[in-house]
């Protein structure tokens, strides 16, 4: 039973106490059954979700002197230089992660091997019993803290709780802080098997993609398409639910209220027994959404581990993008030609002009001569595959002149008129763009 855990049953029998005594004056004045005290127990039903994952500054000021307490600061050396809460010892993500093979190639990122992270674990003095509160800058880093907790979970460690508000709200309580490292005696921990109940790999996402609920976890300009940290493409995954990892926590850094998450995520139309796979760059903002997912009973939430870095640097998996606040679906060229020569389900729409159409075609397109999509005359000419649209279950590309408006507006149409969304592609760069001769006709 951890030091937590007994704080709050000692308080619950230091109030249990107080009731008896505060009766003891009018005992024989009332029944048996009127001393008996009456527990709240909506009480510990509303702080047993987040007590399970996290504490707040005020409690670990009174209980950090507690034996069997490991304390990490996960916001870098160079924060943990500048003051820090006694007794922490500074640890990284990219200490317990693979890190050491080809950035953003399959498995970069992602926890280590049980035996690697024995080792790690070992460095930082954690006892497979041990009391772990990790804290990060909260208003200013990515998550660290959680992916931490969540990485320490699956080295099966149960009794990990995140700082609520970080070291923010701990230095601005004027709490204690120190500039004095810490002398670390290494432990003997061995993390014989890794829990990965937890996390997804991209080899499962993508045999699994329509079973899942995406959530990208990152800014808003990243999943619009920006290339802030070495991605391969801009973009996001296909279909994804775009809520950021910052709009879960209040100005000051620390967790909303439960309520307040629960609507977030209900307005994304989230609900408790969906399939869910959080993703950022890296695992490490996903990671954390995903940790509070799982305390709010989304028992079925994962983390994507490899996250964008690895999605994006395999050129055969889609990606989707934002155009004028809209998101949109895109294959390739190198993408349909595959799944032409593998026989795939996929249907390609073709909205080019007549005279375009007969010029050059991809083999198989479906001809709607539609473009530009603009007038009634041109969107009726699209409702003609309607039904048939509406009926299939695979992908359907639009391939227009340049892949631009003309694509956009078709995309738009069909998604109004009832064609799922999710079966919905443009294909880039259109016809002008298509370098495939052997795959086109006249």
């Amino acid at each position: 039973m951890t030091f937590k855990k007994l704080s709050l049953i000692a308080l619950s029998a230091a109030l249990i106490l107080s009731t008896f005594t505060g009766c003891s004056a009018k005992a024989a004045e009332v029944s048996p059954e009127e001393q008996t005290p009456v527990v709240d127990v909506s009480v510990e039903k509303t702080a047993t979700a987040y007590d399970e994952y996290f504490v707040t500054a005020q409690w670990l000021n009174e209980n950090r002197t507690q034996e069997g307490m490991v304390i990490l600061d996960a916001r870098g050396d160079k924060a943990y230089g500048k003051g820090h809460i006694p007794n922490a010892i500074p640890v990284t993500w990219q200490s317990l992660s693979n890190v050491g093979v080809e950035f953003a190639s399959k498995g970069w990122g992602t926890v280590l091997d049980a035996e690697a992270l024995s080792t790690a674990l070992s460095n930082l003095g954690i006892e497979k019993d041990s009391q772990i509160i990790v804290y990060a800058d909260t208003q200013n880093g990515w998550g660290e803290d959680g992916r931490i907790l969540w990485t320490l979970n699956a080295a099966g460690l149960e009794s990990v709780y995140m700082l609520d508000g970080g070291y923010n709200i701990w230095s601005s309580l004027g709490f204690e802080t120190t500039k004095d490292s810490i002398e670390i005696t290494p432990s003997d921990i061995a993390v014989t098997e890794l829990d990965l109940s937890k996390s997804i790999a991209t080899k499962e996402l993508v045999s699994n993609f329509t079973e899942y609920k995406t959530i990208d976890t990152r800014d808003f300009d990243e999943y619009e398409g920006a290339q802030k940290f070495g991605e391969a493409r801009g973009g996001h995954l296909p279909n994804t639910i775009w809520i950021s990892y910052k709009s879960l926590l209040n100005e000051d850094g620390t967790l909303k209220d439960l309520a307040s998450l629960d609507q977030i995520f209900t307005d994304a139309g989230l609900e408790k027994d969906d399939y869910i796979a959080t993703y950022c760059t890296a695992g490490i903002r996903s990671a954390h959404f995903a940790v509070v997912l799982d305390m709010l009973g989304f028992e079925n939430a994962v983390n994507y581990d490899e996250s964008f870095y690895v999605w994006a640097n395999k050129p055969e998996l889609k990606l989707g993008k934002v155009v004028k606040e809209k998101a949109y679906n895109y294959y390739t060229a190198n993408h349909l030609k595959t799944a032409i020569n593998n026989n795939d389900a996929v249907t390609v729409l073709d909205i080019q002009v007549a005279d375009e159409y007969n010029a050059h075609h991809i083999k198989g397109a479906i001809e709607t001569n539609a473009y530009p999509v603009k007038s009634d005359e041109d969107k009726a000419k699209l409702d003609v595959q309607l039904e048939n649209l509406k009926s299939l279950s695979n992908p359907i590309v639009i391939v227009c002149p340049r892949g631009g408006g003309g694509a956009e507006r078709t995309y738009q149409y069909l998604e109004e008129k009832g064609v799922e969304p999710a079966n919905l592609y443009i294909l880039e760069g259109g016809q002008k763009d298509w370098p495939h001769a052997e795959l086109l006709e006249k």
